[in-house]
């Protein structure tokens, strides 16, 4: 891993928090690849700290699923099996299906614009990279699933989407899934606008198999 960080340790944040979010950010945005060895030592030195809050922060990135522990050969990224990602995107829908429905009698005039601004964007999209795409993708979702007011639904959710989201980025590049993708998003806008709160889940239920059928091709 190339340029040196320098991390001090602060009240707001402590160096191991640091260390966390620059591994996590590099893994989900693909910017390191599956399987590469994280080496305690070279990550310690690059950003200036000791190996304590390195171990520490490898540990809590192994919670989440984003890397694996192996004997004689310590913290790699992980990777995600045909299955594991068949497994992740059934979970999302039980649990995005639940937070559809504990947002719907929250949702206000203004949060329907915030969501439609959303919208805009990804519809005038021009040249976004597959970051960007997956940001906003990911920003018409969470801002829905945040009104249920259910922080820890919110937060597994959120889990789920990172587990996955580097894979996420190479399916929304190509852009007839772009295009799908903002379409089944507008279907769920207008669902809910309309009230109809059963084919907002229909619709999410076809949007979410669709990317786990095209990334389990992906994968084999």
């Amino acid at each position: 891993m190339a340029n040196n960080v320098n991390i001090k340790q602060k009240k707001t944040i402590t160096a191991q928090q640091k260390v966390y979010e620059i591994i996590k950010e590099r893994i989900i945005h693909g910017k390191v690849s599956d399987g590469l060895q994280l080496r305690q030592d070279d990550l310690a030195a690059e950003f200036g700290v000791s190996r304590i809050p390195v171990r520490e922060a490898l540990i809590q990135l192994d919670s989440e699923g984003l890397v694996k522990f192996y004997p004689y050969k310590g913290a790699v990224v992980s990777s995600l099996s045909p299955k594991e990602v068949w497994d992740i995107f059934d979970l999302r829908f039980i649990l995005e299906s639940t937070a559809i429905r504990s947002a719907a009698d929250k949702i206000t005039d203004d949060d329907f614009q915030k969501i439609e601004d959303i919208m805009l964007a990804q519809e005038n999209e021009g040249e976004l990279s597959p970051i960007e795409r997956s940001n906003l993708n990911w920003d018409f979702h969470s801002s829905i699933y945040k009104l249920a007011d259910r922080p820890k639904l919110y937060d597994i959710i959120t889990s789920l989407h990172q587990s996955v989201d580097r894979y996420l980025r190479l399916y929304l590049k190509f852009g007839s899934n772009q295009k799908d993708s903002i379409e089944s998003h507008r279907a769920i806008l207008d669902s809910l606008k309309n009230g109809d709160i059963e084919r907002a889940i229909d619709t999410l239920r076809e949007h979410l198999y669709l990317a786990q059928e095209q990334i389990i091709h992906m994968l084999t």
